[in-house]
Formats: structure tokens, C-alpha cells, sequence
């Protein structure tokens, strides 16, 4: 997760221009289409890092709605309420059947087919 710092924070080369709401904004040397917001305004993460399982936004708002719609998860992944900060709606399935809970249902341990 990159922090967005409004000018006349700081250092002013490393910030961003700020918003006239006083919010900040991506750095405008990088092109829109590889940036993406976070819930949180003053966040942003690389267009890459959206969809992908791992909660680099800090809010899931990078994996689950209304910020993001994902597909649904992978072959190699378990959709469950996670009780793990790294993942938001899914596991990896390497994680599942090892007896420690990563699901708030326990889905992870009895329900999950596993690797």
C-alpha cells in the first residue's frame, strides 16, 4: 500500500499535487491505468495488486466490494471469511487442513478439500 501525502507535507519532490478537497493524489508521473484507489483516500496500491488474494490495501477493499468486484476465487484458493490480515475473502488452499484456523467458520479445516 502506498500513502498519498498532499503537498506542502514533507517534502514537496516526493509528494503528489493535492486534490482541491485537500485529499491527495497518485503520483502523476505514473499513467492512471496502473494505479488503482483504496477505500481509504489517502491510499493506493498498483493496478496489479487488485483481485490478486492479498490484502495490500489493509482494508480488502483491493479484493471485495463495492470497491473492487474480483472474480471469484481460483483453482488454488478456498472463499471463506478470513481470519488471516494477508487475505481477505479467500485462502490459499495450502493452508487448508493444516489445523490451524484461517476461516472464521473453521470452512478451512473441515470443509476444504486442501491442496
Amino acid at each position: 500500500m502506498n500513502q498519498i501525502f498532499p503537498q506542502g507535507e514533507g517534502n514537496a519532490a516526493a509528494g503528489p499535487k493535492a486534490l482541491p478537497g485537500g485529499e491527495g493524489d497518485v503520483p502523476q508521473s505514473l499513467p492512471s491505468f496502473l494505479v488503482a484507489r483504496c477505500g481509504d483516500p489517502a491510499s493506493w496500491i498498483y493496478s496489479d495488486q487488485k483481485c490478486d488474494g492479498v490484502n495490500n490495501c489493509g482494508d480488502c477493499s483491493d479484493e471485495l466490494s463495492p470497491v473492487t468486484t474480483c472474480p471469484p476465487c481460483g483453482p488454488g484458493w478456498w472463499r471463506c471469511p478470513s481470519t488471516v490480515f494477508r487475505y481477505c475473502g479467500c485462502i490459499p488452499r495450502t493452508l487448508c487442513r493444516d489445523h490451524v484456523q484461517h476461516c472464521s467458520d473453521w470452512s478451512d479445516e473441515y470443509s476444504c478439500p486442501g491442496p
